[in-house]
């Protein structure tokens, strides 16, 4: 990091300083991954993110709250994830880029005097939570791919039946749901980490290691009674030159051994029953009630690791047996909600650099489309439409998929950077690892 990114970033950690999108990004001197250009872009681009969420917007999504109910709704890792304090040389050039892409979809639909963008900047200025920001996101994603292909677009539409819906795209009129990964999930690998950190610190000036089973998921008391039974089950085993075992209360065993791991050795944690094709049908199922009055309307998932993320098994499927899979699932839903012309989950969780080829699924009851987008973001999108079919909507649909990784580019050229991305960016023949930033 660049000595004016330390002295910000510590006045940032001490309360002396309120993090703003421009130390998001980091100096000028110290991105020394962009062209000329690409300065350019990212001083429009602080003033952009600025003037569309508000000067106070940041700090706010950036800092935990305690407010009931909403802080497992919190975004703080979007403050780790700002390309400044990216750890690894060239991660940063990926984070960036996803940073552009967002402030050029608000640019352009501002530009453009696309309806609705009033609605949907007041909604996530007022809306601070992950959820808000997924949706907005996806509403601005969507409109800009829309665009990109040459169709009308219109955000916040008024239903059939009166009320603001999502977004319209020529004759597809679009409602969006966010679907994150569950809070037992998530609740349940912090205390695996926090379990693996405290055993690290155990090992620390002792020659022992441990190996066999986390406990389930502890409270506070239980917990820290726990970390007294290890603390004295490793000095155990170092007085006694012997294997000391460790029971949680419903019997998972850990075992702390004198020496060196072995090859192989390892500690596991326990399995968090969470059916998310269950969850996920409850979501949309949910969705499909509400827009009965938008008149025919497509239902969009976008998917933040709910499903696609490891180690769910449908993270580890093929891109057709995803698309079997998500049609087979959506199937009877399509079918009790006769206004509903089809569903679409879309993610783009996984990294890979450099991108892989392009890859399509059309199967009997879908089709799934996988696209690389700059610099190293995959995007896997499956396309349900009804039985009975509206080609027309399906069509317009399928060609968003299939060239959603050319619509940065096209908007930076009406924005008045024609080069595109790879003009943003300075020659390197460097390794780049993948970035941690994930956007929908």
């Amino acid at each position: 990091m660049h000595p004016r990114d330390k002295e910000i970033w510590l006045a940032i950690d001490q309360g002396l300083q309120v993090i703003d999108w421009e130390a998001w990004f980091g100096c000028p001197e110290g991105a020394d991954y962009l062209s000329r250009a690409g300065h350019d872009v990212t001083a429009r681009a602080v003033a952009g993110l600025t003037a569309f969420f508000g000067g106070g917007w940041l700090p706010r999504a950036v800092t935990p709250t305690l407010a009931a109910g909403r802080a497992s709704d919190a975004f703080v890792g979007l403050g780790r994830a700002a390309p400044v304090l990216q750890a690894t040389k060239g991660a940063e050039r990926g984070a960036w880029v996803e940073a552009v892409r967002w402030w050029a979809a608000y640019a352009y639909l501002k530009e453009a005097g696309v309806p609705g963008l009033a609605s949907l900047r007041r909604d996530a200025r007022r809306d601070i939570t992950l959820s808000r920001f997924l949706h907005t996101q996806t509403q601005a994603r969507l409109a800009l791919m829309g665009a990109a292909c040459g169709f009308p677009v219109e955000l916040e539409p008024t239903k059939a039946g009166g009320g603001p819906g999502d977004i319209r795209i020529g004759p597809v009129f679009i409602e969006v749901v966010t679907f994150a990964e569950d809070r037992k999930l998530q609740d349940y690998e912090k205390f695996r980490q926090n379990c693996r950190v405290h055993l690290l610190a155990l090992d620390r000036g002792r020659d022992i290691y441990w190996e066999g089973d986390f406990p389930e998921f502890l409270n506070r008391d239980d917990f820290a009674t726990w970390k007294k039974q290890t603390e004295e089950a490793a000095q155990r085993c170092v007085d006694l030159e012997a294997a000391v075992d460790v029971l949680s209360n419903a019997g998972r065993r850990l075992t702390v051994r004198p020496g060196t791991a072995p090859q192989g050795t390892t500690l596991t944690g326990e399995t968090v029953e969470s059916d998310q094709g269950r969850r996920l049908l409850g979501k949309v199922r949910g969705k499909c009630a509400k827009t009965v009055e938008a008149g025919t309307a497509w239902i969009w998932v976008e998917d933040h690791s709910g499903l696609f993320h490891f180690p769910m098994p449908f993270a580890e499927m093929s891109l057709a047996a995803k698309t079997d899979a998500l049609a087979e699932l959506f199937g009877p839903l399509l079918e009790e909600y006769v206004h509903v012309a089809g569903i679409v989950v879309s993610n783009a969780a996984r990294r890979r650099q450099p991108l892989p080829l392009d890859e399509d699924a059309l199967r009997p009851a879908a089709q799934g489309f996988q696209r690389g987008l700059p610099l190293d973001r995959v995007r896997e999108t499956i396309v349900i439409p009804r039985r009975i079919l509206l080609p027309e909507q399906t069509h317009l649909i399928a060609r968003m998929c299939d060239a959603e990784a050319a619509a940065l580019d096209w908007a930076l050229r009406r924005l008045g950077v024609p080069g595109g991305v790879t003009s943003l960016l300075a020659d390197s023949s460097g390794t780049h690892r993948i970035s941690p930033l994930w956007t929908p």
